[in-house]
C-alpha cells in the first residue's frame, strides 16, 4: 500500500515569519526546506515518490515566497503538479501588517528583497500586489502582527493539530466586482447579477455599499433577487461537493454588477453567510466597492 506524501506550502510576505513556521513544522516531524527554488518542485516529489518507504519524507514543509517569480507566475500549476502526483498539501500563508514589516526591517537593518535599493515600504506594496491572489486561495491565514517568536511558532502548531482533526477543507473566495472595471481572472464561477433593481437610482441608496443594511434589504427583498438565490444556492452547493470529490482545494467565486459597490456586494455577503452555514470555509472580497461609475 502507498504511503501518502503530505506538504505545507509556508509563503507570504518577507518579515512575517516564515522560518519561525517552517522550524515549528520541523521540529513537529516533517521534512523542513527553506526558500525552495520553483521550478524544482517536480522532481523533488519526483523523488520522494520512490522513497515512500522511509517516514523521513513523508511530510514535507516547504517555504516559498515573492522572491521566487516562478513561484508567482507558475503557482496554480505547481498545486496541479502536486495533485497529479498525490501529495495532500495545504498552504499557510503568513501576514503583518506595513508597520510591523517596517519596524522588523528596520530594526534587523536588513533591505527589501523586492526593493534592495529603495525604500522598505515601496517593496512590501510590491509583494502584496504579488502575493495577493496565492494570499487568496491559501487554507490558513496567519497574522503575525502583535504574536512574538513562541507564540507563532505555537499558532502554527495548532493549525497542524487542526489539520488531523478535519478532512482538507475546500477554501472559497467569493469576489464582488464591477464589470464596468473588468471580470476577475481568477474566478472559476461567475454570475452576473445586474438584472437586479439597482440601489444607485435610489436617491437615500445610492452613495452607501451593499454592505449598508438599507442598501443589503432592498436588493433582498426584492422578488427577482429571492428567485434567483432560491436557484443559486442548490447548485453552488452541488458544484461545490463536486470540486471536493475531485480533489480542488480552492474555488473563487464572482458576482459582478454594473459598478461593483451594491448588487454584487450584497449579494456576495449573502452568498457567504449561506454558505458558512452550511460549513463551508469563506472569504469575501470586495474589489470595486470604493470605486465609481460616475464621471
Amino acid at each position: 500500500m502507498k504511503t501518502t506524501l503530505e506538504a505545507i506550502i509556508v509563503t507570504g510576505m518577507s518579515g512575517s515569519g516564515k522560518s519561525t513556521v517552517l522550524n515549528a513544522l520541523e521540529d513537529s516531524g516533517y521534512f523542513a526546506i527553506d526558500n525552495f527554488p520553483a521550478p524544482l518542485l517536480p522532481k523533488l516529489f519526483d523523488l520522494l515518490s520512490h522513497e515512500r518507504k522511509s517516514n523521513i519524507y513523508k511530510k514535507i514543509a516547504l517555504a516559498m515566497d515573492a522572491r521566487e517569480m516562478n513561484f508567482i507566475k507558475h503557482f496554480e500549476s505547481y498545486l496541479e503538479i502536486l495533485k497529479s502526483r498525490g501529495v495532500r498539501y495545504q498552504i499557510i500563508f503568513l501576514d503583518t501588517s506595513d508597520e510591523t514589516l517596517i519596524r522588523r526591517f528596520s530594526e534587523t537593518r536588513r533591505r527589501h528583497p523586492l526593493s534592495p535599493m529603495g525604500r522598505v515600504s515601496l517593496g512590501i506594496q510590491k509583494e502584496r500586489e504579488l502575493l495577493r491572489s496565492i494570499k487568496r486561495i491559501s487554507h490558513h491565514l496567519i497574522d503575525s502582527s502583535k504574536v512574538d517568536v513562541h507564540q507563532l511558532k505555537k499558532l502554527a502548531l495548532q493549525v497542524i493539530e487542526k489539520k488531523k482533526k478535519q478532512r482538507d477543507p475546500i477554501t472559497i473566495s467569493i469576489i464582488s466586482f464591477g464589470y464596468r472595471f473588468g471580470i476577475p481572472s481568477d474566478a472559476d464561477l461567475v454570475f452576473d447579477v445586474r438584472f437586479l433593481p439597482n440601489p444607485h437610482f435610489i436617491s437615500q441608496l445610492k452613495n452607501f455599499s451593499g454592505q449598508n443594511p438599507k442598501v443589503s434589504s432592498y436588493v433582498l427583498k426584492q422578488v427577482p433577487t429571492k428567485t434567483f438565490l432560491a436557484k443559486l444556492f442548490p447548485f453552488l452547493k452541488l458544484i461545490l461537493k463536486l470540486y471536493i470529490v475531485e480533489g480542488k482545494y480552492y474555488a473563487t467565486i464572482g458576482v459582478g454588477c454594473t459598478g461593483g459597490r451594491h448588487r454584487s456586494v450584497a449579494i456576495s455577503e449573502k452568498i457567504a453567510k449561506t454558505l458558512k452555514q452550511e460549513g463551508f470555509l469563506v472569504k469575501v472580497y470586495h474589489r470595486d466597492i470604493h470605486r465609481t461609475v460616475d464621471k
